[in-house]
């Protein structure tokens, strides 16, 4: 089952590449704490995020990337134009597609 926009993200949501997460206390602004699906972690879209991470000392510095459970709550917004998230979104591709396509790319995160 696909995430509806708006809903609240836990760990047994599924979500693909190109999604994207809003801090819930944000609003949808140049400040907003943002964060995008990207090989099966969330990656900062927006510098709020960046900086919201690292006062946690969350991720690594060099190559931020954060887990499911760093996100619990957040909220989904609009997936990333063009990726697999959208395609899924607008009925391009069904979930189970975005899903194979994942798991090529990074068949190392999907390891049982």
């Amino acid at each position: 089952m696909t995430v509806p926009l708006s809903a609240a993200f836990t760990p047994q949501l599924v979500c693909t590449t190109g999604d994207r997460l809003i801090h819930p206390a944000d609003g949808r602004n140049d400040l907003a704490r943002i964060v995008v699906r990207w090989a099966r972690r969330w990656v900062p879209e927006t510098w709020p995020a960046r900086e919201y991470f690292d006062a946690l000392g969350i991720g690594d510095s060099e190559s931020p990337c954060y887990h499911d459970e760093s996100v619990v709550g957040w909220l989904l917004i609009e997936p990333r134009p063009n990726s697999l998230a959208w395609q899924v979104r607008t009925g391009r591709i069904d979930i189970t597609t975005a899903l194979t396509a994942e798991a090529e790319a990074w068949p190392d995160r999907y390891h049982a």
